[in-house]
């Protein structure tokens, strides 16, 4: 007999599978966004309704949560002891967690980004602050889903900070203007998806 798709997976496959509806509704034109709260509204309402699927038996629960608060124990000099999340999502069975995932999404609009470099770097802070969540809970995954309709960020290559088109993701030493980003996971090279007037960017660790 076949065993069920481990918790772990199917949150990746619900993410996953939820990114490209949601980039697809947007390029369609049924799903406007102009913000970041109306891209984690319809985005979690897709996650809702491919997570409730995935509930194999009848002792499983999926839940969805917005702007959750979670309590480091150890927080850093860069992170609070009571940190929030932009979306959280999980999977329980019999009331108890077997896996979790935590997302940030960022909307970097061209009329409202003046400062290319601090939005570059908002990028690489929120995935630092990610794996700090998730070093210090088990079980949890990260995400990073990032929306733009300004070519800069896709172009600007060989920059502090960049989130080009086939750029490593990378720790800087830091310096008099940002400070430091200390990453321990491992990215592939970022790769942006057009749809519509926007583009798209998933971010999250490779599988090892």
């Amino acid at each position: 007999m076949s065993q069920l798709i481990a918790p772990e997976v199917r949150l990746k496959q619900i993410i996953d599978y939820a990114y490209t509806l949601f980039c697809n509704r947007v390029e369609g034109g049924i799903v406007k966004i102009d913000n970041e709260a109306s891209m984690q509204l319809h985005l979690s309402n897709i996650l809702l309704q491919i997570g409730l699927l995935n509930q194999f038996s009848a002792d499983e629960q999926f839940t969805i949560e917005l702007e959750k608060h979670i309590y480091l124990d150890n927080p850093t000099s860069k992170t609070r002891k009571k940190a929030r999340v932009d979306i959280w999502i999980e999977l329980k069975k019999s009331g108890k967690t077997c896996w979790a995932a935590a997302l940030e999404l960022k909307f970097l609009k061209k009329s409202d980004t003046p400062a290319v470099t601090d939005a570059r770097h908002s990028v690489y802070k929120d995935l630092e602050n990610l794996e700090h969540y998730a070093a210090q809970m088990q079980n949890l995954s990260i995400c990073e889903i990032v929306c733009s309709d300004n070519l800069n960020f896709l172009e600007n290559k060989g920059m502090k900070f960049s989130i080009a088109e086939a750029t490593d993701i990378q720790s800087y030493p830091g310096d008099s203007t940002y400070c430091s980003v200390e990453l321990s996971k491992q990215y592939s090279p970022i790769h942006w998806d057009k749809y519509g007037n926007y583009n798209f960017l998933k971010i999250s660790p490779l599988i090892r």
